[in-house]
């Protein structure tokens, strides 16, 4: 069920700007009328825009500031597919329990690079020796900032360092507990296969809008339940971050995530440090049961557009409101 939820006043997202750390529970805004929205609010758009679309698109979208109350969301409790959106809160896991080590290889690493590690079984021959080459001697802050895309690699390597934190960490079932340890609104956030695994046996890789706005909330706020400053620093070092994304001007930290295998996965996640203004967190999950009329890739690039537009217009809601204080 399609659940929208949206602020009266551009006054809640002010306060959420203004508020201190996240509670673990976070707030809901201050009105939440029955109903669809105003023809002319943000909220009738995305549900205009999700409608063109069509071909069963959903969506689970959170936007707010980062101590937990948000401004805009739609269905933000469901699970979504994360792709490799995920990775963010992989790297707060693998961080923190390695804080006092981040730039030494981690122990057990030689064990996950292994032919007959779970991790390693979606590559080639070829591409699991490019794996070892490259990462073989990584330190912990290495294998980070290689599957956060921060430091280039080929897209095996790039998943492959994603699969070796997870498998420090005990596998899926172990990466999902040291995330859910952390701090308890990061859960519903499920890692159940490795990177490039297959999604339908295991099952997927999941986390719901709210979940995974509480790890980029957390970050953009600089403080992480029991994880150091600096530690929490290096953290948020390894997130590819840029001066103008979506058409606006301000740092923005990013994580995405794509997959064009059933379902249709994007996701456009991360928060924007507007200037002159407090930042703003953002998480925008679409997920397509298959590619309809059109060819995968061209399925694929669509969903990336409607994902790139409704993130845009979210954030440039977000901005106006601001600098209407």
């Amino acid at each position: 069920m399609r659940t929208l939820r949206w602020a009266a006043t551009a006054a809640v997202l002010l306060a959420a700007m203004a508020a201190a750390p996240r509670p673990s529970s976070p707030p809901s805004p201050a009105d939440d009328p029955p109903g669809r929205p105003p023809a002319s609010s943000p909220e009738a758009t995305v549900l205009a825009i999700l409608e063109e679309h069509g071909d069963g698109v959903s969506a689970g979208i959170w936007v707010g500031g980062p101590s937990g109350v948000p401004w805009f969301t739609l269905d933000p409790d469901t699970p979504f597919p994360t792709a490799s959106a995920i990775k963010t809160a992989y790297l707060v896991a693998l961080f923190s329990r390695f804080a006092d080590a981040l730039d030494s290889p981690p122990p057990g690493l030689d064990a996950a690079l292994a032919d007959d590690h779970p991790a390693m079984a979606p590559y080639t021959v070829s591409q699991r020796r490019e794996i070892r080459e490259a990462l073989s001697e990584a330190s912990v802050r290495r294998l980070g900032r290689v599957m956060m895309g921060s430091d280039p690699a080929p897209n095996h390597v790039y998943n492959a360092a994603a699969s070796l934190a997870t498998a420090l960490l005990g596998g899926p079932e172990g990466m999902t507990a040291a995330i859910l340890a952390l701090d308890p609104s990061f859960s519903p956030i499920s890692s159940r296969r490795y990177m490039l695994a297959p999604r339908n046996v295991t099952g997927d890789n999941e986390a719901s809008a709210s979940a995974l706005a509480a790890v980029l909330g957390r970050l953009a706020s600089g403080t992480v339940p029991g994880v150091d400053p600096a530690t929490v620093e290096a953290i948020r070092g390894a997130i590819i971050a840029e001066d103008v994304a979506f058409g606006l001007e301000g740092r923005h930290h990013s994580k995405g995530g794509s997959l064009n295998s059933d379902p249709l996965t994007r996701v456009f996640s991360g928060w924007w440090e507007p200037p002159g203004s407090r930042p703003i967190v953002y998480t925008v999950m679409l997920s397509q049961p298959g590619p309809g009329a059109l060819p995968r890739v061209e399925a694929g690039d669509r969903l990336e557009q409607t994902a790139e537009r409704l993130t845009t217009l979210l954030l440039r809601a977000a901005e106006e409101a601001s600098r209407d204080r």
